[in-house]
């Protein structure tokens, strides 16, 4: 009999588990991860939306002109809700790691201790004595990431980062200068540039129709525009669950005149 691939056949050939238990604790580990950028991001998005009321009209009216819009392959559809979605991952929340600083090459690397904090990405453990040109030594048994926030929010880098810009990535004739879906060594939200995560189309087209829907047909705004919009919980960094958003149905031109 034929075997079909599925989540559970694909955990036990690449890990060689064997035990249902630890089979199930697999699964339920790459669900997650494969589930849960989809609600940070667009929480993260609406919020934004909320704060910056100067993009709402720019994006309702992509979102009206974009209806029944197909997702293609391309990947270059709605560039202003693309822009405003990366610009909200790019100041959005990550996880939290305990770390301190050392410099190798262009872009400062943390090593994993507890002296102080940061919000870091892409942790790997250094398997043999690494030396940097520059002379930094990292001993076998590190663990070594890139600190996602402050190269994120570096000015070096993003002209005024630590501001927030919605259509930071749109250019004057309406074309993307980068994507959501890009990754880069500035922009670590899906990971490293050679394995970044697969899921990032399928995470963005599903942020892009949750947001464009409501955008066309409901009007929205914050209960308590002051409240923390960020939530600590152990190691991670995540959108409040306490955010409330006020909601009503939208009244579109064409109600209004019946």
């Amino acid at each position: 009999m034929k075997i079909q691939p599925n989540m559970m056949q694909w955990t036990v050939e690449a890990t060689r588990i064997r035990e249902a238990a630890d089979v199930a604790k697999m699964a339920l580990g790459l669900v997650f991860a494969s589930a849960f950028q989809v609600p940070i991001l667009a929480q993260s998005s609406l919020y934004r939306i909320c704060t910056h009321p100067d993009s709402l009209d720019k994006l309702r009216e992509e979102a009206c002109e974009s209806q029944g819009l197909r997702f293609e392959n391309n990947n270059r559809e709605m560039p202003y809700l693309d822009s405003f979605i990366k610009e909200s991952a790019r100041l959005g929340p990550g996880p939290i790691r305990k770390c301190f600083h050392a410099k190798v090459l262009r872009i400062e690397v943390l090593l994993l201790s507890k002296a102080a904090e940061s919000i870091v990405s892409v942790p790997r453990k250094v398997m043999s004595r690494y030396t940097s040109p520059e002379g930094v030594i990292v001993p076998a048994g590190n663990w070594i990431a890139v600190p996602q926030l402050p190269l994120m929010r570096d000015a070096g880098i993003w002209p005024n980062g630590g501001a927030f810009d919605g259509f930071r990535f749109v250019q004057r004739d309406d074309q993307s200068i980068s994507r959501l879906t890009h990754p880069s060594l500035e922009f670590p939200f899906w990971g490293s540039i050679r394995h970044a995560c697969p899921a990032r189309f399928y995470v963005s087209t599903v942020v892009k129709m949750v947001l464009s829907h409501l955008l066309v047909a409901y009007e929205f705004k914050l209960e308590n525009p002051t409240a923390k919009p960020v939530y600590s919980f152990g190691k991670a960094r995540l959108p409040s669950p306490f955010m409330t958003l006020l909601v009503r149905k939208r009244v579109l031109p064409d109600e209004k005149r019946e």
